[in-house]
């Protein structure tokens, strides 16, 4: 009895030692976890659960110089279909009437529409079709099996056809396709912007708060653009389209002062928030259409030969009874026949033959020189990708003809933008503005990334200029001047007419019968606010630069001397001020102060919210980062085992609540 007793004392004490031993192994272990070891595993522990969250980029707005909207992201919804679900409720039709009557026009495909529907998928989305907080509310509430919504954003130009050429447009991919919006497009996109956040079950929690979404958007652009002045051009401009049935127009309105665009539009047009139907609807022709300038360089060929000296403004010259024998092979012909007339009276009748002899007497290299000095044969420093240098051979290349037609603007080319800024020296006192359509970028703190300011480059001096604007009054008020229909009511207006045949390149001659009609002019003359240049391209039933384009800058110079607030010449009161309002489809309308009641429309998606379902996306073949990404976008939460590739998940594609857990199951990829 006394050894069986000995014997379980002695187990005893060795399983006590051993129970000892342990607990002091795992109190050793725990101390060296817990203490030695735990910066170790706490930054493990912090591996596994911190994560970036990303906040997607959004796109800068794009504004006019009263800060007007003209180009912003607005809220919509994707249309998001389980073509299983709808299958097998037999919902196919029903889906397909409800889509067609709640998204209008050519916005639905329904042929596309049908063939998701007959996909043996679980998750499709609508291409092309993004719908606003009203229409999403409306198909949620038809409780169609298999449809729901997901938030997304979109470009909006929400005065439709306004500014279109200036503000461009963005591609598919949200990326800036035309105008502005790819000039400009290193300041609009924005960045992403990453922000920590410790992911736990699936959930995301984050460290700092929701990141203010404004971080990661793009700069805000501030055009030049006057909405109120573009909205005038852009309603003169439709009513030469249906007087004169071109095949293109411009109209340019610049600020001489600052070289600044206050408007800018061309025929034909397109609208940014639409589909383009044709190509030559996104010419910008003001910007990137070469032609001949004609009469108007009249003007610059005066002007540099009164810097030369080798004309006095008192001078006159003989003007052959309109036909001049200038070579053995070449006539050069005046429309109004004249003998002798002195400078301002060549401007004012137009005379080819007098201003070709006062090319003569500056020389070839003087000539090309002084084109050169207006900025011809130069790409303007705009920010519209595309903008064309025109054409300025060197004088070397010259033959005397040719010396001849580019003193009166032809044998040369230039886009409408070059010749309104060239013009803009002259009612400049002699100097030259780079022409801008950004006044300013703003970054999303408020801070100023850009403000431009005018270059004021020395052309001619300053007696010069006032001496040829002063002769170019006369191009209006003269009796015989071309330009009498350029007469501002109260104004005196100094301006050009040009009527430019065009060139017919196979054959290597002029045509007989198509002509680009233009005037380019400058209002008050005696002080000008604005230049303004009308461009036709091959009017038909007319084609003098008087008769189509002068009766255009009539009505907007006075349209535009009163939206400024300009008091007339004539010592009549100044009108009152005027500013812009939204008109009822959007279009942005003139309007006196005391009638303003708000200055900006609602934007399409902005009526009120809508919560949109969420739904479980189909994670088959995605890989972790692509399945976690999908899941954060779709409001779920996602619960991954293994790695790999997904190949299996205990939730089926589909609706499902905000903030449901998804297992997903990875498995390497043979």
């Amino acid at each position: 009895m006394a050894s069986d007793r000995r014997a379980v004392h002695r187990r005893a004490r060795r399983v006590a030692a051993l129970i000892l031993a342990c607990m002091f192994g795992i109190g050793a272990k725990a101390y060296a976890v817990s203490v030695q070891e735990h910066e170790s595993y706490a930054e493990q522990s912090h591996r596994q659960q911190l994560r970036s969250y990303t906040l997607t980029a959004s796109r800068g707005e794009i504004v006019d110089r009263g800060r007007v909207t003209l180009a912003v992201n607005d809220r919509v919804y994707n249309v998001v279909l389980n073509p299983r679900e709808i299958r097998a409720r037999a919902a196919g039709e029903a889906v397909v009437e409800s889509l067609r009557a709640l998204i209008p026009g050519d916005d639905l495909d329904e042929d596309e529409l049908r063939g998701e529907l007959a996909r043996d998928k679980a998750y499709r989305r609508l291409k092309r079709v993004a719908i606003d907080e009203e229409q999403g509310e409306a198909l949620m509430q038809r409780g169609l099996p298999g449809v729901w919504l997901e938030p997304a954003t979109r470009r909006v130009y929400p005065r439709g056809l306004l500014a279109a050429h200036v503000l461009g447009r963005v591609n598919g991919q949200g990326v800036g396709h035309l105008g502005v919006e790819l000039g400009m497009e290193e300041h609009l996109r924005g960045r992403d912007t990453q922000s920590p956040a410790y992911y736990a079950n699936g959930r995301k929690l984050l460290l700092d708060g929701y990141p203010d979404p404004e971080v990661s958007r793009g700069d805000t652009v501030e055009l030049t653009i006057d909405s109120a002045i573009q909205a005038m051009v852009e309603r003169e401009l439709d009513a030469v389209v249906e007087r004169w049935n071109p095949v293109g127009a411009s109209v340019i309105v610049l600020e001489p002062k600052s070289g600044e665009v206050l408007a800018m539009a061309n025929r034909p047009t397109f609208d940014p928030n639409h589909p383009i139907e044709t190509l030559a609807q996104t010419t910008d022709l003001a910007t990137q259409a070469a032609y001949e300038p004609g009469s108007t360089m009249k003007a610059i060929t005066v002007a540099a030969a009164l810097e030369e000296g080798v004309i006095r403004e008192n001078e006159t010259l003989f003007c052959e009874n309109g036909r001049y024998q200038f070579t053995k092979k070449n006539v050069i012909r005046d429309t109004h026949r004249a003998e002798w007339l002195d400078i301002t009276q060549i401007l004012a009748q137009s005379s080819n033959i007098c201003t070709t002899k006062i090319a003569m007497r500056l020389g070839k290299r003087s000539q090309y020189r002084w084109a050169r000095r207006f900025h011809f044969g130069e790409r303007p420093d705009i920010q519209l990708p595309g903008a064309t240098l025109g054409l300025l051979a060197e004088p070397e290349k010259w033959s005397d003809i040719q010396a001849a037609n580019v003193s009166f603007g032809q044998g040369m080319s230039a886009s409408p933008l070059q010749v309104a800024a060239a013009f803009a020296v002259l009612a400049n006192d002699g100097l030259y503005n780079a022409p801008t359509i950004v006044r300013r970028v703003v970054d999303n703190s408020g801070g100023t990334v850009y403000q431009h300011t005018p270059t004021r480059e020395r052309v001619v001096r300053r007696s010069t200029a006032r001496t040829v604007l002063r002769m170019l009054e006369s191009v209006v008020t003269d009796r015989h001047g071309t330009g009498k229909n350029a007469a501002i009511p109260g104004y005196r207006v100094a301006g050009k007419t040009s009527t430019a045949q065009k060139a017919d390149l196979e054959r290597r001659a002029y045509t007989e019968d198509q002509y680009y009609a233009s005037f380019v002019g400058a209002v008050p003359a005696r002080a000008p606010e604005v230049v303004i240049l009308i461009s036709v391209d091959n009017p038909e039933g007319g084609h003098f630069g008087n008769d189509v384009a002068a009766p255009s800058f009539s009505r907007l110079g006075a349209q535009i001397m009163a939206h400024l607030a300009v008091a007339p010449d004539d010592g009549a009161p100044a009108p009152r001020a005027r500013v812009v309002q939204a008109g009822p489809e959007g279009q942005v309308v003139p309007v006196a102060l005391a009638e303003l009641e708000g200055a900006e429309p609602p934007l399409p998606g902005t009526k009120k919210r809508v919560k949109p379902t969420v739904g479980v996306p189909d994670f088959t073949g995605m890989s972790m980062t692509q399945a976690l990404d999908a899941a954060e976008q779709a409001h779920v939460s996602l619960r991954p085992e293994g790695s790999g590739v997904a190949v299996m998940q205990d939730t089926a594609p589909g609706p499902a609540d905000r903030g449901a857990v998804v297992r997903v199951v990875f498995e390497p990829s043979a």
